[in-house]
């Protein structure tokens, strides 16, 4: 049976074409499809109109597909907000990857969607940003992580990176370091933690927010 395209709606506050400025996609031409919602509020959070409830649009897979074809891109990045805060999440994932996207999501990590496990993981990149003061990860997200990208701001420290639960995932070149706001001093805090993973034999990266330096969104 042909699926309806049309039944699935998802609030979207955005779809745009920019360049990746974070993590290790950095530079890469991307489509952007910012969902709303979140569960967390974060202090120093960049796109608060994206959890307000007042700056979406519903739009179908077929709306969604239609907008993201006219940049003749194949790599899409979710964002939001929170992307698992859609629950209906997979069934974009599943669609974009049916036709042909390389999908890019990019989430705080403490929430899951267990239908992701009837997913391709090959077609599916994962960057979790734990976020302060516990910088909790949802143990099903674990396993599907590609990359781990910490905001190195006041509240970081080493033992948020090198803990029990994650040392089984976290492996050499998967974690990135990214500066608060480009900040001086959290870029010489960045330096200090590089330093200190690769005494655990971890190399890091150290990323600042490079769209924010290009003037893009």
């Amino acid at each position: 049976m042909k699926k309806d395209l049309n039944k699935e709606t998802f609030k979207v506050v955005e779809i745009f074409r920019s360049v990746e400025g974070e993590g290790r996609w950095v530079g890469l031409p991307v489509v952007f499809i910012r969902l709303e919602g979140c569960n967390l509020r974060c202090s120093w959070c960049d796109t608060p109109y994206s959890y307000t409830g007042e700056n979406f649009k519903l739009l179908s897979i077929t709306d969604i597909l239609d907008e993201i074809k006219k940049y003749n891109l194949k790599r899409v990045c979710i964002t939001g907000g929170e992307p698992f805060f859609t629950e209906n999440l997979d069934v974009l994932v599943e669609n974009l990857i049916e036709n042909s996207y390389q999908v890019f999501i990019e989430t705080n990590g403490t929430l899951w969607n267990q239908n992701f496990e009837n997913l391709d993981k090959s077609k599916i990149y994962i960057t979790c940003s734990p976020k302060p003061p516990f910088y909790f990860i949802n143990k099903n997200l674990l396993p599907y992580v590609s990359e781990f990208k910490f905001v190195v701001d006041e509240t970081l420290s080493i033992k948020h990176i090198i803990r029990s639960d994650l040392i089984e995932y976290i492996k050499n070149d998967t974690i990135v370091l990214q500066p608060e706001s480009n900040k001086p001093e959290m870029v010489k805090k960045a330096l200090e933690l590089q330093d200190e993973l690769l005494k655990f034999g971890i190399e890091s990266r150290i990323i600042p927010q490079c769209h924010k330096v290009l003037g893009l969104p």
